[in-house]
């Protein structure tokens, strides 16, 4: 349109129309009218140029204002959207808060800022150092039971096994009859192993750390076992456990110290 209103010749055609009109007095009223209706369709384009230059100013206005509208609508977005992130991690936040309160631990809360890339879905990456007195071996949770170990320590970050990592052993107790096993990582799940040929082991138990091998304290909930199998060798049962933590969606996290 811009382009248009430079190029289009609005001078001298409205002074082609003036003569026109000047002419058109030196005729009847007759020729008038034959003269103004041959040139009815060159002034009906001229006016409705006239109009269309004219509402051009009106139209970038209008243009700008609704750009304008847009940008507030994405902000608007934007700070919706980070409300309710906000209300997500303080729901997660009180359920690590109500766990530890139970359990009266001493704690360090940290969030988690990567996965290792050398072990696929076996580690993550914590915000939490030897500069916050971290050490290896320490326990890690969340507000729904047990995650890992502390691995590696630097300075700003440490590195977490999880209890699903195909070099994770944690001594679990199950059931009624409180019968001990290993549970162990498979990559994706756990798997509970040496259960005694006896045990009433049945789907549903809950699966928490026996305290032995003095890493993990006792009580800390490990998973729920999904169904129970003889071993291939038939000298003991196994149990497949699933994590009562989603390790996918880790987020933020405690350490026991």
């Amino acid at each position: 349109m811009k382009r248009a209103s430079k190029t289009f010749p609005i001078i001298p055609v409205f002074i082609g129309v003036i003569a026109i009109l000047f002419l058109s007095q030196l005729f009847s009223s007759d020729s008038r009218l034959k003269i103004l209706n041959i040139f009815r369709t060159p002034l009906k384009i001229i006016s409705g140029s006239y109009y269309v230059l004219r509402d051009i100013s009106d139209f970038k206005g209008l243009n700008r204002e609704n750009k304008i509208l847009k940008e507030n609508i994405g902000n608007l977005r934007k700070e919706i959207l980070n409300l309710r992130e906000a209300g997500l991690e303080n729901k997660r936040l009180r359920k690590l808060l109500e766990f530890t309160g139970l359990k009266k631990r001493k704690v360090l809360p940290a969030m988690v800022i990567a996965r290792d890339p050398l072990i696929s879905r076996g580690a993550i990456i914590i915000d939490r150092g030897k500069k916050d007195n971290l050490r290896k071996d320490m326990t890690v949770i969340s507000g729904n039971g047990l995650v890992g170990r502390v691995r590696e320590t630097g300075w700003t970050i440490s590195r977490v096994l999880l209890i699903i990592d195909p070099d994770s052993v944690v001594s679990g107790i199950l059931g009624d009859e409180r019968n001990e096993g290993a549970v162990a990582g498979t990559g994706s799940g756990l798997v509970m192993k040496y259960l005694e040929l006896d045990s009433h082991v049945k789907k549903g138990d809950k699966v928490i750390t026996s305290g032995f091998g003095g890493i993990f304290e006792r009580g800390i909930l490990i998973g729920k076992v999904v169904s129970v199998n003889k071993d291939p060798s038939g000298l003991y049962l196994k149990a497949v456990v699933r994590p009562e933590v989603d390790m996918a969606r880790l987020e933020e996290v405690l350490v026991i110290r």
